[in-house]
């Protein structure tokens, strides 16, 4: 890829202190490792991730894990890997958050070795297998890539838009999500994984 870099960041912005941020950050992180384009399903699985943390209850209510998300977007997305060749390391990736002085940050820990909910990977293979060492520059897929991150990144700003700022952290999770299971990417993987997209969406609704 030609850029693989974030959206510069503006200093003092409050929109990289707020919980918004930190969700595109880790669906970015999620959508790098995995070789693929940034999209809304990686953002429902960051959702679902940070949820977890701050809204347990909820969480454990949905079903529907992270797990789920990282399962489905491995096997249904295509690879930005100009080789063409899939992903083949583990999928149990893991984040540190934490404030900086710029901005959170969110950053990559090595993998667990079990999901915490049972439902993890059962293909779990050293950190970096089946990575490509070496890629050509695809000048039609760095394309690609920068525009799937303006969207969701547009997307991210809009949540926190909505947010008047200062909102608790999982009041804002639950309408990041609440508007992802509108999108047709989201509402197509959940009915592979077995979910429906209307009835989370109500569980959604009802635990605000």
């Amino acid at each position: 890829m030609a850029n693989l870099s974030q959206p510069e960041i503006t200093n003092g912005d409050p929109f990289y202190f707020h919980e918004a941020y930190v969700v595109w950050e880790i669906a970015f992180n999620e959508a790098l490792s995995m070789q693929q384009n940034l999209g809304f399903v990686h953002l429902a699985g960051a959702c679902l991730y940070r949820l977890r943390e701050l809204d347990l209850a909820l969480a454990k209510q949905l079903r529907v894990t992270v797990y789920h998300i990282r399962g489905w977007t491995l096997k249904n997305l295509p690879t930005t890997n100009p080789f063409d060749q899939r992903y083949q390391g583990h999928i149990d990736f893991d984040y540190k958050i934490e404030r900086r002085a710029d901005k959170m940050f969110v950053g990559k820990l090595h993998k667990s070795s079990e999901a915490p909910d049972g439902s993890g990977p059962a293909h779990v293979h050293a950190p970096g297998e089946g990575m490509t060492v070496r890629e050509r520059i695809d000048p039609a897929a760095s394309e690609s890539w920068a525009t799937t991150m303006r969207s969701s990144f547009e997307f991210a700003q809009e949540i926190y838009a909505g947010s008047g700022g200062d909102e608790p952290a999982a009041v804002t999770l639950r309408r990041y999500l609440d508007s992802l299971l509108s999108t047709a990417e989201v509402q197509a993987c959940l009915k592979d994984v077995g979910f429906s997209a209307s009835e989370l969406k109500d569980k959604v609704g009802e635990s605000g």
